[in-house]
């Protein structure tokens, strides 16, 4: 396994003391809908707490060693809203490994929160967001959606809002609260808090807020298919940002674009890639999120994943070729149309048969949707069809894992031929980042050319369009049968590339730029109040 030059955890983080300077004793407060903990009833009975998954929780987590830190976010489970279980519950320590950190999270009514999380962030939004409409006959606004944005997606963005002014405001063992918000760094996570940062403006009008977008903005024909006012007091609630971030220039530019229709009298500058409206500047910038190299490779030295990567190695024959796939069972991620072009690569290469295993991980996700649970069953009738129609004695064309084990999905990733990302659209889609640092086989991308990914890896990766099953089979076939030489050189790039930056870097960037970003507001504002002098007289 390739060996990072530095394996300490404080080889992943910006020069000591960056952090502190930049934020110069600010508080920063961090909003999500799910938290970086998630509360359980331990064997002993007391409520405990374990860690969220992946980099971004690792990396947001990372700045409470410098600089005070606050998170704020929605109860999700039970042990959840247990632990916050009065309306206004203070935020609490817990531990991230050796690391406290305070948490708020905000208990909601069960069918405000349905309706804010299940109809509006995630059937209208998400959807939206990943092209994924069908407008011929799909969606249809009706009393019902409105009702879920005015009774569901508002009143939770008020919540969470209320509840950062709350911690912002309070002293504590935090730097002096300061009713304006001058001492406060508010940076809020993706799409369920679009109108969260106007609310925060309206009451902490000197707060330094950022906001990241981790799906696809798309164009804004696309957003006219949401009813007009949703479209309105979508930009409007962005507007109160200092920066938004995107994962790619052209959801950058997206926003830029639609600002310029939707936020009437705006400003919008492409060059300099700001819009001012109201008198305020909001700054659009691209922050492609990394991965961890790091955690996953110590996550690969761990027992579980060492166990994982010896059932493996015993189920498949070391000449046997590997695709595989790592994804949630979401719609977006086009497993569908990967199998099929699987199937359609052993038949017209039926000599492949036997010789090479589609290896996949699908995690069951928002099982509380129709949509997904019909997509669960459409994957799982399809697998069922393959392997009945091609297996023969001692070899399945499919072997499928339905279930969220990371150590078990990274043993897996050192031991792909050729790795299939490829999603309908993505905002970045790690995965094809965590492939390259964890493989062992010098083994090949194939990348859909509309994953936010393609962007950074395009010189890498094998590129498919996720509609065309035939080229996906080509270029499965391509990949299988790559020279060694190339496979190689692909490879080591490919590590290169996904080695370049850390989810520290990428917190420390976005941090960063809003402070100077809003110092440089301030700066502007204070000379346009400034009188000017009188000419003397003569």
């Amino acid at each position: 396994m390739p060996v990072l030059p530095n394996q300490s955890e404080t080889a992943m983080r910006p020069a000591s003391g960056q952090i502190a300077s930049v934020t110069a004793g600010r508080t920063i407060i961090i909003a999500s809908n799910r938290g970086p903990v998630e509360f359980y009833r331990a064997a002993d009975g007391r409520l405990s707490t374990r860690r969220g998954a992946g980099g971004v929780v690792t990396a947001l987590a990372a700045l409470a060693r410098d600089v005070p830190l606050r998170w704020v976010a929605t109860a999700m489970t039970a042990y959840d809203r247990e632990a916050f279980s009065q309306a206004h519950s203070s935020a609490r320590t817990v531990r991230l490994g050796r690391q406290p950190l305070q948490v708020r999270y905000i208990s909601l009514p069960a069918d405000m929160y349905r309706r804010y999380y299940d109809e509006i962030s995630n059937e209208i939004l998400w959807f939206l967001q990943h092209y994924m409409w069908s407008p011929i006959n799909w969606p249809n606004f009706d009393e019902e959606q409105i009702r879920s944005w005015d009774e569901g997606y508002r009143p939770v963005n008020e919540a969470i809002a209320n509840a950062i002014v709350e911690e912002a405001c309070s002293g504590g063992s935090f730097h002096d609260s300061a009713p304006d918000g001058a001492n406060t760094i508010v940076l809020l996570q993706d799409y369920h808090l679009y109108l969260t940062s106007a609310l925060i403006r309206a009451r902490l009008p000197r707060a330094t807020i950022e906001q990241f977008i981790h799906i696809p903005w798309p164009a804004n024909r696309y957003w006219q298919f949401l009813p007009d006012r949703f479209v309105h007091e979508i930009y409007e609630g962005l507007a109160g940002n200092d920066v938004l971030g995107f994962q790619t220039d052209s959801d950058m530019q997206n926003f830029l674009v639609g600002a310029q229709a939707f936020l009437a009298g705006s400003r919008v500058d492409f060059d300099r890639q700001t819009v001012v409206w109201r008198r305020r500047r909001l700054a659009a910038r691209v922050y492609p999120i990394p991965t961890d190299a790091h955690e996953i490779r110590r996550t690969l030295l761990t027992a579980p994943a060492r166990a994982c990567a010896q059932e493996l190695g015993e189920a498949l024959p070391e000449d046997r070729q590997v695709i595989l796939r790592v994804d949630r069972l979401d719609p977006s991620k086009n497993v569908v149309r990967g199998f099929q072009a699987y199937e359609a690569m052993l038949r017209r290469w039926p000599e492949l048969r036997g010789r090479v295993c589609f290896l996949a991980f699908l995690i069951p996700s928002r099982q509380s949707l129709k949509v997904y649970r019909s997509y669960q069953r459409e994957v799982r009738d399809l697998i069922r069809s393959i392997n009945g129609k091609y297996r023969t004695p001692g070899w399945q064309p499919i072997i499928a894992y339905f279930e969220n084990n990371r150590p078990r999905a990274l043993a897996a990733m050192r031991r792909y031929d050729a790795l299939l990302v490829n999603p309908i659209s993505d905002g970045m889609n790690l995965v094809a980042k965590e492939g390259p640092a964890a493989n062992e086989r010098n083994g090949v991308l194939v990348l859909s050319r509309t994953a936010g990914a393609f962007g950074q890896l395009s010189e890498v990766a094998v590129p498919v369009t996720p509609t065309d099953i035939d080229e996906t089979a080509t270029e499965l076939y391509e990949a299988l049968s790559m020279s060694e030489r190339e496979r190689a050189q692909r490879a080591e790039r490919a590590r290169e590339i996904v080695e370049r930056e850390t989810p520290v870097d990428w917190v420390f960037a976005q941090v960063r730029d809003a402070v100077g970003l809003r110092r440089a507001s301030t700066r502007r504002r204070s000379a346009r109040a400034k009188p000017l002098r009188a000419a003397p007289v003569a």
